[in-house]
């Protein structure tokens, strides 16, 4: 048997001549391993008289017609094998950690982003990372901002406007406004509406704790088309939003990428103002970027890029 203490970890053998070893373990025959290893077989017979001297005992019982394993060199062969595969497997984990493909990647996203291209985002760059883990949380624009700010969040979805230095940013997609209001509502039959029609209309909106920037966004296109929303009722959350809407308490501006997903009982009518629209991006410190986060972000920019090239909705 191997004595614990000769092989202990400051005395561990040459990795090339355990390599030798192996593939003479693997086929008891010098000459079979040198011709697989591509080597000369006298490299391979002195690699293993120097690791047994190394070692300090036998690895093989030697005579002119055959090549056995000691008992110490059958329990190296398989002890060896499964080291080589771990220390492999170490290597490239560490390799894909620093080209960016391993470790733990903390996104967020707020309300306005979940419906617009961050899945595919996030899906795209899980199969191409595997390794890496990718954790993803519902936040709010400016807490996404104070996350960022002090380095407890890796990289937000959020509203382009709220991003300001020292962080980072790139633009994943322009949103169109849309007006929801209920299917019982005139304007639900409409093909477009032009924003100044709604200066008469009751707004339900996000509340001003976590959708200020969103809430700005809206007020600004309003402003633009001469006026500014009447506001009477708040929602914390886009289902309590969308439930006040299907309720008939007012109609709300929203991006149009919720379209799809919208119950029945509600409509999405597209805004004809050329202003009414926002973008959607992600933002990132600088400060605190890993090999990962600046991979997460070179995918983006790929993503971004191939769907910048694609026809766009068309809200004529």
């Amino acid at each position: 048997m191997i004595d614990n203490a000769t092989a202990s970890i400051d005395r561990l053998p040459d990795l090339g001549r355990l390599r030798y070893f192996l593939a003479v373990a693997d086929c008891l025959n010098f000459r079979q391993a040198a011709q697989r290893l591509n080597v000369a077989q006298p490299a391979i017979s002195r690699a293993i008289r120097q690791l047994e001297d190394e070692l300090g005992f036998a690895l093989f019982e030697r005579t002119t017609r055959r090549v056995v394993l000691t008992e110490a060199g059958a329990l190296l062969r398989v002890e060896g094998e499964q080291a080589l595969r771990r220390l492999a497997l170490a290597l490239r984990q560490a390799a894909q950690a620093a080209k960016g493909e391993a470790g733990e990647l903390s996104l967020a996203y707020s309300a306005q982003a979940a419906h617009g291209p961050m899945a595919e985002i996030v899906v795209g760059f899980r199969s191409a990372r595997p390794e890496a883990q990718v954790n993803l949380n519902l936040l709010s624009t400016q807490d996404q901002i104070d996350a960022l700010l002090e380095g407890s969040l890796d990289v937000g979805f959020l509203l382009s406007a709220a991003c300001k230095p020292p962080l980072s940013h790139v633009v994943v997609a322009r949103e169109r406004f849309v007006v929801l209001v209920s299917k019982h509502d005139q304007l639900a039959r409409r093909r477009s509406i032009a924003l100044a029609e709604l200066s008469e209309r009751p707004f339900v909106i996000g509340t001003m704790r976590r959708w200020n920037t969103f809430r700005s966004l809206v007020h600004h296109a309003c402003l633009s088309a001469g006026f500014l929303p009447t506001i009477i009722d708040e929602a914390d959350d886009v289902p309590l939003l969308l439930q006040l809407i299907s309720l008939r308490r007012g109609v709300t501006l929203y991006g149009a990428a919720i379209a799809p997903t919208l119950l029945p009982d509600i409509a999405a009518i597209p805004v004809s103002d050329a202003q009414a629209a926002f973008d959607i991006s992600i933002a990132w410190n600088e400060q605190f970027a890993t090999p990962l986060i600046r991979a997460f972000v070179s995918h983006t920019r790929l993503v971004s890029e191939d769907a910048g090239s694609r026809p766009g909705p068309d809200f004529a």
